[in-house]
């Protein structure tokens, strides 16, 4: 588990799970099994990587987990007692992250919800296992001074590598002449951007995106970007502002990554989901971008629905991470308006636009999809896909050769007036019948967006997603996730899922519940 969702296609689905099966999760086989106490809200997804060899410990599996405090904690992952970090490196290495206060520019009387207190490190790092490397996205500040500066970490000691000139602080300017253009040129303003998107690794390269905290603030004054280094040197070699000429275009994907295909022929295509804004000439917001990589990084198509004016008008955009679809030549996007659009990668022609999501509670409040959906493949040979949208049930849905069509849906559903619907994952030993398990983060009530809320974890039979196998509720005294970490799938990895939580708010006369990531697996005995 090196890169957000398990690869660059960003399938979300770990095809290599061995122990955990639908028969060995159902009932009271599965629990949690341990919990690691870290100092912030994990926005991040956890990484994992096998067989470090860790100086004076030994061989180990470890847990990498990323706090907005600005922390990079590197855990035993296997042992349940293993409560302290194998090694921490924090705000000495980070620096000290951003009140939140200091990144919006609201009237008095209005708080920016989106994070409690600090702005830290919010993408999911990546790993390169060649070179034994964490590579982190911190945002700190230095006296009055905002900044993000991109890392590289060694996986087994988290020595900074100053031989990769890691730090690199990250800048950036473009021509243009969109908003906050100073004579045909649009800089990088660190102070008031957000790199949310997972960092994405391809083929040397990696890939940084940035959105704004808040669409409206201050009159939609921001751009998006996107940023190519080169891993070994972390020198910057392109960048890509989404409207030039125009304004807002922010990258966000509800924390998901940019999706990269492997290199086959000269070069892989990167694909990137762009948001409210600017459509037009140079301005490519309410898209789903294919780019060229590396130092050619530039757009090579777009798809841009019909109604981009009634999507932007009403802020439904398009709200996912890019899917692509291993073996076929399809992109998925979906969007805050329930819908999922499928893309021909060779000419970015639409092939289906579908409704995925529905408000199931008959109000007229639009059921937004913000995780990604999750594909898989069948013994049958039938390709499954995933969504869980806001107010909705969880929708299966299979591909007939030509389109995506209904195959079934839960008989839970995400709460009324919640936020913001199911973030899934999927394990399976590749299609064996039997090992293919859908497991899902969702809100119990209210709205994650804008505070902290209780989640509960869910797990489906993947073939048919009727037959919920297991809850956290199940046995709430034992199993019990805590806050709802948004926008954080779960993670599957050689036997346990690891899932990420927020910090329980203090009650009358209780002290409320630290920050910490929550290990389930098979009970002892099982």
């Amino acid at each position: 588990m090196l890169t957000h969702r398990y690869d660059t296609w960003r399938s979300g689905a770990n095809l290599s799970e061995t122990v955990l099966t639908t028969r060995s999760v159902a009932g009271q086989h599965f629990g949690k099994v341990s919990e690691r106490e870290v100092d912030g809200d994990i926005y991040a997804q956890p990484l994992i990587k096998t067989g470090v060899v860790v100086p004076g410990v030994g061989t180990r599996n470890i847990v990498y987990v990323a706090t907005v405090n600005n922390s990079l904690y590197a855990f035993d992952a296997d042992v349940p007692g293993a409560s302290k970090p194998l090694w921490c490196a924090k705000k000495d290495v980070f620096g000290e992250p951003v009140p939140k206060q200091e990144v919006v520019d609201l009237p008095a009387n209005q708080e920016y919800l989106n994070f409690d207190t600090k702005v830290g490190i919010v993408a999911t790092p990546v790993i390169d296992p060649d070179t034994s490397t964490i590579y982190v996205v911190a945002y700190s500040k230095n006296g009055n001074a905002h900044q993000f500066r991109l890392h590289a970490l060694n996986l087994a000691s988290g020595r900074e590598k100053t031989e990769m000139h890691s730090p690199m602080a990250i800048e950036a300017s473009y021509m243009g002449n969109g908003v906050g253009s100073v004579e045909g040129k649009i800089r990088f303003d660190p102070r008031k951007m957000l790199n949310r998107p997972a960092l994405l690794l391809a083929d040397g390269i990696l890939y940084l995106a940035f959105t704004s905290h808040l669409d409206g603030e201050p009159k939609f004054d921001y751009h998006g970007w996107i940023m190519a280094y080169d891993a070994m040197t972390l020198k910057q070699v392109a960048v890509v502002n989404t409207t030039p000429d125009g304004i807002q275009g922010g990258v966000w994907q509800s924390g998901g990554g940019l999706a990269a295909e492997p290199r086959e022929g000269t070069y892989p295509l990167i694909y990137a989901v762009v948001s409210n804004g600017s459509v037009g000439g140079r301005n490519y917001s309410q898209s789903l971008m294919q780019l060229y990589p590396g130092q050619l990084m530039s757009t090579k198509q777009v798809f841009i629905p019909n109604n981009h004016e009634y999507l932007n008008d009403r802020d439904l955009d398009l709200s996912t991470a890019p899917l692509l679809i291993p073996d076929l030549p399809l992109a998925i996007a979906c969007s805050k308006d329930g819908k999922c659009y499928v893309v021909d990668r060779s000419d970015m022609r639409l092939v289906q636009e579908f409704t995925a999501g529905m408000n199931s509670y008959g109000g007229e409040r639009t059921s937004n999809i913000h995780g990604a959906p999750v594909v898989w493949r069948d013994s049958k040979g039938i390709l499954r896909l995933y969504v869980w949208g806001e107010e909705d049930y969880l929708r299966a849905f299979q591909f007939n050769g030509t389109r995506f069509v209904g195959a079934g849906k839960s008989k839970v559903r995400a709460p009324e007036k919640s936020m913001p619907g199911g973030m899934l994952s999927l394990s399976s030993n590749g299609s064996i019948d039997g090992s293919a398990i859908l497991w899902a983060s969702v809100p119990l009530k209210d709205d994650a967006n804008a505070g902290t809320v209780e989640g509960i974890l869910r797990a489906f039979d993947a073939a048919d997603v009727e037959k919920e196998l297991w809850n956290s509720g199940l046995n709430e005294a034992r199993d019990r996730v805590g806050m709802f970490a948004k926008f954080c799938p779960p993670v599957v990895a050689n036997g346990k899922l690891y899932m990420a939580t927020f910090a329980e708010p203090a009650k009358a006369g209780q002290t409320g519940r630290p920050n910490s990531l929550t290990i389930y697996g098979l009970l002892p005995g099982n």
